[in-house]
């Protein structure tokens, strides 16, 4: 009999393609894996290779015990009910299966947040900007081991610390684009700071050669 999987959060597909499908245990591919992949919204489904249902993390439609493995990878902080959504990954996962779930550390891409409130600051006139709420912060790598010690007695996390580099302020910029929403929310002229930041990267990368952004996320296995 092969082994079972739920990914939950399918990201269109990324975390649920058999060649994905790896034991986390051992990283080699696992023959005779069965998925299902369930994502809240319909449109990420689509195109996704069967079976896939759409799913609410909190009431997954799943028995009890019946899965081998659940991933949940970059799912949980969108989730309004964390420990919840928790406790339905305990539900379905068998005994002896675990739980892989992925996020961003606190301390993930610290230097955009700080360019953010520097360039905001500049054009608001105060020292600093605002700091941006981060959705992640819910269930950050340093939240999310307490989180899932609730419902799993060995949370086991694995860092994944990395570096991106760039030469052209334009990456970083594109980036800060999808801070829009947040800044309307709190009257923080968003093309203004756009604007300023573009200018401040530049200028470090005209000093310094390239611009420099710390990554730090991880993964969290979860067993009983």
């Amino acid at each position: 009999m092969g082994r079972s999987g739920a990914p939950s959060g399918c990201s269109a597909g990324r975390h649920h393609h058999p060649s994905n499908s790896r034991s986390p245990q051992c990283g080699r591919r696992t023959a005779g894996l069965s998925l299902v992949g369930l994502d809240i919204a319909p449109g990420i489904l689509a195109g996704v290779p069967g079976p896939v249902a759409v799913a609410d993390a909190t009431r997954l439609p799943l028995a009890a015990g019946s899965v081998d493995a659940a991933l949940a990878l970059h799912m949980p902080y969108h989730v309004p009910d964390i420990p919840q959504a928790v406790r339905e990954l305990a539900r379905v996962v068998a005994r002896d299966g675990l739980v892989v779930a992925s996020t961003n550390s606190d301390r993930d891409k610290v230097e955009l947040d700080d360019l953010w409130r520097r360039a905001a600051g500049d054009v608001l006139g105060v020292g600093r900007g605002p700091a941006r709420i981060s959705l992640g912060a819910r269930f950050s790598l340093e939240q999310a081991p307490a989180l899932l010690g609730e419902e799993f007695s060995r949370v086991e996390v694995v860092e994944l610390p990395g570096t991106i580099t760039v030469r052209d302020p334009e990456p970083v910029i594109a980036y800060l684009a999808s801070y829009r929403a947040w800044a309307d929310q709190h009257d923080v002229p968003f093309d203004a700071t756009i604007d300023r930041a573009r200018t401040l990267v530049a200028d470090h990368i005209a000093r310094h050669g390239a611009y420099e952004i710390t990554c730090l996320g991880g993964i969290l296995v979860c067993r009983r």
